[in-house]
């Protein structure tokens, strides 16, 4: 993908990272006008939320997105500026990169409503979390180690209770939050990404610049 992006008129890959640091270090080097972040890659969104966090100018892009609600509501509030399906092209992808340097986002019409439906939502008052939404103290103890990186298994022996507890608290947490994965759960929240979590980049964002 570097190598055929890279031979692709305007554009120019400055650099790839395969940590947190290395990729803060590389954005705020190298000043890219895009990333892209593979959404393959573990904690994914944690990522992208830090990359926006330490350089809000740069433009963050998913890439191998499942186009279903839950998912793209998770891409915009980690605040991604735009999303390649799973089955895209190459064509698709550097489409979409230009979309987003033109400060547009190119999605389905049953994904703009979707947006939309949210943008009304919160216009009536909605908040993250929904009102009425009350997390239980472990509830929220073990959303703090999800955030934190933590498997089912790595929970389980962290508090000393049966991976099916954790299993369950975890069922009632998405249900209460009104999300379909863990990752989800911890953007609705709005909640600060752990230092741990800065070195889980399992592949290599590639950072565009024009």
């Amino acid at each position: 993908m570097r190598a055929s992006i890279a031979d692709r008129p305007p554009f120019a890959v400055v650099g790839a990272a395969a940590n947190f640091d290395e990729a803060i270090r590389l954005t705020l080097d190298t000043r890219p006008d895009v990333v892209i972040v593979d959404m393959a890659t573990k904690q994914s969104l944690a990522i992208a939320r830090l990359i926006r966090h330490h350089a809000p100018q740069v433009r963050v892009i998913g890439f191998g997105v499942e186009e279903i609600e839950g998912e793209i509501l998770a891409c915009a509030e980690a605040g991604l500026a735009g999303y390649v399906p799973c089955d895209a092209s190459l064509n698709d992808l550097v489409v979409r990169v230009e979309s987003v340097l033109r400060g547009e986002l190119l999605c389905t019409p049953r994904m703009a409503a979707t947006l939309f439906h949210r943008l009304e939502t919160q216009a009536e008052g909605g908040q993250r979390p929904p009102l009425g939404v009350v997390l239980t103290a472990r509830e929220r103890e073990v959303l703090r180690l999800i955030d934190g990186g933590l498997s089912n298994k790595e929970i389980a022996v962290r508090l000393h209770i049966e991976m099916s507890t954790v299993k369950n608290h975890v069922h009632k947490m998405l249900e209460k939050l009104n999300v379909t994965s863990r990752a989800q759960a911890a953007a609705r929240l709005g909640t600060h990404v752990s230092a741990r979590q800065r070195g889980l980049a399992e592949q290599a964002p590639l950072y565009l610049t024009r």
